[in-house]
């Protein structure tokens, strides 16, 4: 290859790589991934209600439990991804890493073994991914 074809050949590549340039990516400016701490979108979780339901224990008989039933607005994600609810109830201060309920749906459950009537029970829900934690949102219902 002579010097000319060398230099329109640099010339040609240096042309393809300037046509590509892409401005620099501003992370503070990711606020659109519902995983994100810093995401600024629509809710994620929807509070679907409160209710009671006897369950059978054995060696104890029948229990009534509230159950706090949410969904998760999966159609905010950027991509199809699986997740974990982490739910603090901020009642009793305990923190669960909770799946779907059924399982590979958008639907979860919170079982309380004490009844909270009359008054709000809150729930601070995190999704979860890979062992990262996204923002909190904070759901309340009365039984």
């Amino acid at each position: 290859m002579n010097g000319r074809s060398q230099y329109l050949l640099s010339l040609g590549a240096m042309l393809l790589m300037s046509a590509c340039y892409k401005d620099d990516l501003d992370p503070a400016q990711l606020t659109n991934n519902p995983f994100d701490q810093e995401y600024v979108g629509e809710n994620v979780f929807v509070s679907e209600g409160t209710y009671t339901e006897t369950v059978f224990v054995p060696q104890i008989g029948n229990v009534l439990r509230q159950v706090i039933a949410f969904r998760v607005r999966s159609q905010l994600f950027l991509s199809d991804v699986t997740y974990s609810v982490r739910v603090h109830d901020l009642e009793n201060d305990q923190t669960i890493l909770m799946d779907a309920d059924p399982p590979g749906g958008d639907s979860f459950k919170y079982y309380k073994q004490n009844l909270v009537i009359g008054t709000p029970v809150c729930l601070e829900l995190r999704l979860s991914n890979n062992l990262s934690a996204a923002r909190a949102e904070e759901i309340c219902v009365t039984l």
